[in-house]
Parts: C-alpha cells; structure tokens; sequence
C-alpha cells in the first residue's frame, strides 16, 4: 500500500497551523454537527448569541460521539453518561459526582467566518491569525458586487493532494470533463505559464480568439465576436485553489467579466476529503438563470473529478507495484506545489 503522505516526501500528510473550510455558515446552526477534519473528529454548533463554536467531538469520559447528544443553552451534553461542556470546551458538569476530573476539557479551536465559509484553525492556537486566510474579495467573496451561488458539499474517498493536483492541471478538463464543460475540448493545447507569488501559484492558460460558445453567448449576451478567455488554476494554499477566470472581447481587449470557481478542500483524514465549491462572477448579477447554469454544471463536474481521484487512491491502496512517475511540461506548476506543501509542513515540525 502506497504511504498516505504519498506523493509529498513528508512524515506528517497535512499542514496543521492551517485554516480549513470546517462548513459554510448555513450548515453551522443550534444544532450538533460533526464533521472530520485532519483525522480529528470536531463537533460544530452555534451559541444562542449566534457564534460558531468548534470542539472536540468525543466526549474524553467513555469515547461517546457528541454530536449524539444535545445543548443545554451554549453547553455540550454528552449523550451517555450527563458530561456537560462549555463553548469554550471546559468541563462544568459531571452528574454522577460533585465535581470534574482533571484534564477532562474538549479542545476548543479557533474559528472565523469570511466568506459565508466557517473556518477552523487546527494547529497551535496562539498562531492562529485570520491574516493568514487567503484574499477572500479578490475572489468575489463577501462583495455586494459579486454572484455567488455555493455548490453541494461532497465526500471524496482520496487524499487531498490528488484534488490539488486535479485542479492545477486543468489539461484534464478536454477528458474527463469533454461533454461537461463547453469549450474543454481546447484547454489541453492551450500553452502554460507558471506565475509565483509569495502567498500564491498560478499555473495561467489564456485561450486567445475563442469562439463565442453558447454558454459565453448566455453570460454576455451583448457580445459576437471571438473572446480571449482564461482558463487559470490558482493556489491559494492547501485549502483553497481558484480556477476560470477573466473573459476579454478578441478584438478590443476590453474585459467582459470574471467567473471563478472556488475549490475549498478539507482532508477528513490521510486518504480522504470533503470538497467545497462556489461559483462567483463580476456579471450578470440582474440574471439568475446563470446561476443555475453554474449549479448544473456542478453537479456534473464534481462526480467527474471526484470519480478520477477516488480511481486513483484506489490503485495506491491496493498494494500493486506502482511504476515510476513521469511528469509533462505542465505538471511544473503542481511540482512546485508539492515542494510548497512539504517545506510548509516541515517547518512545523522543525518548530
């Protein structure tokens, strides 16, 4: 079987002083929500005032999930024996006894909404700082002047770092998805040019004099001729790559628009995830039908993906000899990603 921090040359398969996408605002209610999150079971619910709270999601008394239990006002009650913990996780209640054993507290993690998106901090809580989120407004997140539409969350049965490596080497798109995403079939010969920042990678295709397809025709309905569209794919950390991009008119160069798709990816553990997805875009704010086109594709695209990436974690369980990895001119951006991921994470443990 193939090690789960495969194919990082680490010893730990995640960065933990991290932000990760725990769920969007709406999941996150007056009710107990237990979600996975690094191999840490993490219970999330709301106090009466409001507030995202995140704890730890098994009672330390007899491993009993909490998410089985209830509130009591912004309290945590253990379904199976009273424990009762507080939304800063200590314990305030044992009722079998007067008072509460040591070291019986939850672990309370840092936690931010940006973005109508609940993030949870799961390293050392001292450096968990809300700058280290990525630029939510440059993507059309939390702006008045922005659509967004927040797609279905789905579970995938593989490790995070082959969605990373799916979405920065958009070639894929003129395969798995030919019959999903108009115009896919020409992003594979489109050229590649790798742009790095401190705090981002952007592996850039920009499809020069496309043909005006019915989708783009729908989008920007005042528009005839041929288009220069961008087909990007931007890391913005392991928690969330970019992707799409602007549209310009061929012939003036005037910009049309920018339609983004967001891809929020949480490891629930070494060989699994949860995935995230919005759709925002600068136009048609006044047409909601666009909306609804981008939800539809949605629900197409991401069964794809996700069937790709669960086929190939499938091969790195079995135990089969796998052959030596090759890499084309365009996988540079996602090499120079792993070499990103594993100096992060090795730097945590050399802290």
């Amino acid at each position: 079987m193939t090690s789960p921090t495969y194919p990082l040359n680490v010893d730990q398969p995640y960065p933990r002083n991290q932000w990760w996408v725990a769920a969007y605002s709406a999941e996150v209610e007056r009710d107990l929500l237990a979600r996975d999150i690094l191999g840490e079971r993490v219970l999330l619910y709301r106090t009466e005032g409001g507030e995202a709270v995140a704890l730890s999601g098994i009672c330390p008394h007899r491993a009993f999930p909490l998410e089985k239990g209830r509130l009591v006002g912004d309290h945590v009650q253990c379904g199976y024996h009273g424990f009762t913990y507080g939304a800063d996780g200590g314990c305030v209640l044992v009722p079998s006894q007067s008072g509460v054993p040591q070291k019986s507290s939850l672990r309370c993690y840092p936690v931010v909404e940006r973005g109508d998106l609940v993030w949870i901090w799961t390293g050392r809580a001292d450096l968990a700082d809300p700058a280290l989120l990525p630029d939510l407004g440059a993507v059309g997140l939390g702006r008045p002047d922005w659509a967004c539409e927040q797609h279905p969350v789905c579970e995938v049965a593989a490790r995070y770092t082959l969605l990373i490596e799916n979405l920065l080497d958009l070639s894929h798109v003129t395969f798995i998805h030919a019959t999903t995403i108009p115009g896919g079939e020409k992003v594979a010969q489109i050229p590649v040019a790798v742009i790095e920042t401190d705090h981002s990678l952007t592996v850039q295709r920009k499809g020069e004099n496309l043909p005006l397809n019915p989708l783009l025709k729908m989008q920007f309905p005042e528009q005839d001729g041929p288009v220069h569209q961008h087909f990007d794919a931007e890391y913005l950390g392991p928690a969330m790559i970019r992707t799409g991009g602007a549209v310009h008119d061929a012939a003036s160069g005037q910009l049309l628009g920018i339609n983004n798709f967001l891809h929020m990816i949480t490891p629930a553990g070494p060989t699994s995830l949860r995935y995230f997805v919005i759709t925002t875009r600068s136009f048609g704010l006044e047409n909601p039908a666009l909306g609804q086109i981008n939800l539809g594709m949605g629900t197409r695209i991401q069964p794809e993906d996700s069937a790709a990436i669960e086929a190939i974690e499938q091969v790195f369980q079995s135990g089969v000899t796998l052959p030596m990895e090759i890499s084309a001119r365009v996988d540079n951006g996602a090499l120079k990603v792993r070499r990103r991921l594993e100096a992060q994470i090795r730097s945590e443990q050399s802290a």
